[in-house]
C-alpha cells in the first residue's frame, strides 16, 4: 500500500508511507527557503515520490489533512509574509470591528495588496487562484483560519473541492483516489504511532489552537482491536489555551503561531508578585472542571481582553504569568483525564505539546507512569498521522516511527564538492578529527545524512559546540543565530549516560527534544546548554542505534571530558528554515562566523 498525505496552509508539506512505514516526510519551507511557507507543497511531494522510487500513478491513496480547508491563508500568504506590525494592524482593522463592534468587514479588501495571485507554479487553470475563484467563491464570507476559523458550509465545500482538483491535476491521478482526514485524527494517530508506547488503555491526547473547528481531543487506544476510540472532543470555542498563548505572544509583539517558544523561554526569568497577579488575570479566561475546559464566554476577543487587563505589566511579568497558568491548566487536565479513563500511559501531540516546560510538569504527575511526546507535534507532522490512520482503518500493519531523519539525504558526489573550492576540504579518517575542533572551542555545523523532519535539529542539520563553555552561547548568538538573549540552547545527551546530567526517575524518553528535564549541576557541567534561569534542559536523548556517527562523536567527547553531551542548535540563519542541502549549508557557512562544516565524509574550513 502506497499512501501520499499532504498538509496545506501553514507548514505545508507531505509524507509518503509504503507498506506501513514512513519513507519520507518534509515541509515545503525547506525547499523554498521561506519560513512557515504555506504554498502548495510541490517540492515536498516530488521528493516523496523520488525517495519512494514511484510515480504518482502508483499511489493507492492520496490523503489531505483537514476537512475544513481555507483558501485565504495561502492566497494572502498569511503565515510567511505577515509581520508583527501587519498582524497588529489586522487586529485593529478586521478583528476588532468584526468581533467587538459586530460590523461586516472584508478580509480580502483589507489585505488586497497582499494577494498572492500566482499561487500554483505548475501549468494549470488554477495558477491564478484569485481570478479563477472570484466568480464562484464568496470571499466576503471567508474568515482566515489563523485567528478565528470559520467557513460557511457552501464555501467550505468549494474550498475542499478546489484543493482536490488541484492535487488531482498536479499528480495526474483520478480525483476518486483523494480523501480528506480530519485534523485532530491526524494528530492523534501521529501521537500514537510516533511513539513506542501502545499499551492497552493508553491515553491519546491532542491539543492546539484550532483544527477543523476543534482545539483538542481525548482518545483511548484499544490494543485488542488495534484502534483509537475517541472519548472527548473540545470545540475551539471552549478549549482556548493554545489560542490564549498565541495572542499573548502577539500582545508581546512577537509572531503568534511561531514565537510562542520565545515567550516560554522568557517566562522563568521572573518569579515575583507581578507574576502571580498576571496569573490571576489569566484565570479569568478559563478553568478545568473535571475533564471539561470552560472558557469565559464574556470574552469575545482574547487580544483586546489582554490589552485591557495587562497594559500595566512588564513583558517578563506577562510571560511568567502565562506560562505558570498554562502549566497549572494542563497538569490538572491531564490528571483528571488519567483518573477519568483509568489510564497511566500518555501520548500527546498538537501545537500545545511543543511547550516543553509544561510537558515537564505533566511528566511529574503521580498518575502518569509512562509518557511520550512525539517529535514536532505541530501541523507539519499531520501527513504522517493521516497515513497511519488510513493504514489502520484498512486493517494494515503500522510500524511505529523510530526516527525523524526522514528528509533529503546529502549523498554528494566528488564533483558536488567543487562548490567548496575556495575553502579547505579534508577527508575524515577518524572521528577524532571532528572532535578536535570542538575541544578547541570552535563552532561546528553539520550537514550529513538525512535531514530531520520538523522544527528540531537532531544532529544532522545542527550547530554543535562544547556545552561546558557558557561563553560559546554569546559567540553563537553574535555570529550566527542572532537569538534573543533569554533563549537557551539545548543539549544532545547520550541516553545511556543520562543519569550523569538529568533527573529522569520515570525514564521518560525524549529522542526528539520534546520535554524539559531538571539537570544535575547543569550550571557547572553544561552551562552553555541549559536554561540559565531555571537550570532545565530541553534534551535530545540519543541512543547509539538512532545516529551512530553522532553518538560516537559525543562518546569521544565524553571520554575526554567526562561530559556525555554536546550543545545543539538548528543549522540556519535567523528567520530562515533549517538548511536542507550542502548548497544551503555552504551559504550559511559563508554568511556567518561558523568555524567548521561537517559533511558526511569531509570537513570544510575557511582559509
Amino acid at each position: 500500500m502506497k499512501i501520499l498525505a499532504i498538509t496545506l496552509e501553514k507548514c505545508s508539506g507531505s509524507a509518503l508511507m509504503i507498506d506501513g512505514k514512513i519513507i519520507f516526510s518534509s515541509s515545503e519551507e525547506r525547499y523554498t527557503r521561506k519560513k512557515s511557507d504555506a504554498s502548495f507543497p510541490q517540492n515536498s511531494i516530488n521528493m516523496c515520490l523520488k525517495y519512494g522510487n514511484i510515480k504518482a500513478q502508483d499511489l493507492d491513496k492520496v490523503l489531505i489533512c483537514g476537512t475544513q480547508l481555507s483558501i485565504i491563508a495561502p492566497l494572502l500568504d498569511l503565515y510567511s509574509s505577515m509581520t508583527v506590525k501587519d498582524r497588529l494592524q489586522l487586529m485593529k482593522d478586521y478583528w476588532y470591528p468584526k468581533l467587538v463592534e459586530n460590523k461586516q468587514v472584508s478580509l480580502i479588501k483589507i489585505l488586497k495588496h497582499k494577494i498572492k495571485k500566482n499561487q500554483y507554479p505548475f501549468n494549470t487553470k488554477h495558477a491564478n487562484v484569485f481570478e479563477f475563484l472570484k466568480k464562484d467563491y464568496n470571499f466576503e464570507n471567508e474568515n482566515e483560519g489563523f485567528l478565528q476559523p470559520y467557513t460557511p458550509k457552501s464555501e467550505e465545500e468549494k474550498a475542499n473541492d478546489f484543493y482536490k482538483n488541484v492535487i488531482a491535476e498536479f499528480l495526474n491521478i483520478q480525483k476518486s483516489k483523494i480523501e480528506q482526514i480530519d485534523h485532530h485524527t491526524c494528530h492523534a494517530y501521529y501521537a500514537l504511532y510516533g511513539s513506542p508506547i501502545r499499551d492497552d488503555n493508553t491515553l491519546v491526547v491532542t491539543a492546539d489552537a484550532w483544527g477543523d473547528n476543534l482545539s483538542g481531543t481525548v482518545s483511548i487506544f484499544d490494543k485488542k482491536n488495534k484502534k483509537i476510540v475517541r472519548k472527548k472532543i473540545y470545540s475551539h470555542t471552549e478549549f482556548q489555551l493554545a489560542r490564549l498563548y498565541k495572542f499573548t505572544t502577539l500582545y508581546l509583539r512577537m509572531l503568534g503561531n511561531e514565537h510562542e517558544y520565545k515567550v516560554m523561554g522568557l517566562a522563568p526569568y521572573y518569579n515575583g508578585r507581578e507574576r502571580e497577579e498576571v496569573e490571576k488575570i489569566f484565570e479569568k479566561t478559563m478553568s478545568v472542571d473535571n475533564i471539561q475546559i470552560k472558557f469565559n464566554k464574556e470574552i469575545n476577543n482574547i487580544f483586546y481582553f489582554l490589552e485591557k487587563n495587562l497594559h500595566s505589566y512588564r513583558f517578563d511579568h506577562i510571560a511568567a504569568g502565562l506560562q505558570k497558568f498554562t502549566e497549572k491548566i494542563v497538569k490538572q487536565w491531564f490528571e483528571n483525564l488519567c483518573k477519568k479513563f483509568k489510564a497511566s500511559a500518555v501520548v500527546y501531540s498538537g501545537g500545545l505539546s511543543m511547550n516543553v516546560k509544561a510537558n515537564l510538569i505533566i511528566s511529574k504527575s503521580k498518575y502518569i507512569k509512562k509518557m511520550f511526546i512525539c517529535g514536532s507535534g505541530n501541523d507539519e507532522t499531520l501527513p504522517m498521522g493521516a497515513c497511519y490512520y488510513w493504514n489502520e482503518k484498512n486493517s494494515l500493519k503500522n510500524y511505529h516511527l523510530k526516527s525523524l531523519y526522514l528528509g533529503d539525504d546529502t549523498k554528494y558526489k566528488k564533483n558536488d564538492l567543487k562548490i567548496f573550492k575556495s575553502h579547505k576540504l579534508t577527508k575524515i579518517k577518524s572521528i577524532d578529527q571532528v572532535l578536535k575542533h570542538i575541544l578547541e572551542g570552535k563552532i561546528l555545523a553539520t550537514c550529513r545524512g538525512r535531514m530531520e523532519m520538523g522544527q528540531r535539529s537532531l544532529g544532522n542539520r545542527s550547530i554543535l559546540a562544547d556545552p561546558r563553555d557558557y561563553t560559546i552561547v554569546k559567540k553563537i548568538n553574535a555570529s550566527i543565530k542572532l537569538r534573543d538573549f533569554w533563549m537557551p540552547f539545548a543539549p544532545i545527551i547520550l541516553s545511556e549516560f543520562q543519569n550523569k546530567l538529568i533527573l529522569n526517575p520515570k525514564k521518560i524518553s525524549s529522542p526528539f527534544m520534546t520535554i524539559a528535564y531538571e539537570t544535575i549541576e547543569g550550571d557547572k557541567k553544561i552551562p552553555g546548554a541549559i536554561h540559565q534561569s531555571d537550570g532545565t534542559a530541553r534534551a535530545q536523548l540519543l541512543s547509539k542505534d538512532e545516529n551512530p556517527e553522532l553518538w560516537n562523536l559525543i562518546y569521544a567527547f565524553y571520554k575526554k571530558t567526562g561530559v556525555p553531551s554536546l550543545l545543539n542548535t538548528s543549522f540556519n540563519l535567523h528567520g530562515y528554515p533549517i538548511v536542507r542541502s550542502i548548497r544551503d549549508a555552504k551559504y550559511v557557512f559563508e554568511h556567518s562566523e561558523l568555524d567548521v562544516l561537517w559533511l558526511d565524509e569531509h570537513l570544510v574550513q575557511k582559509k
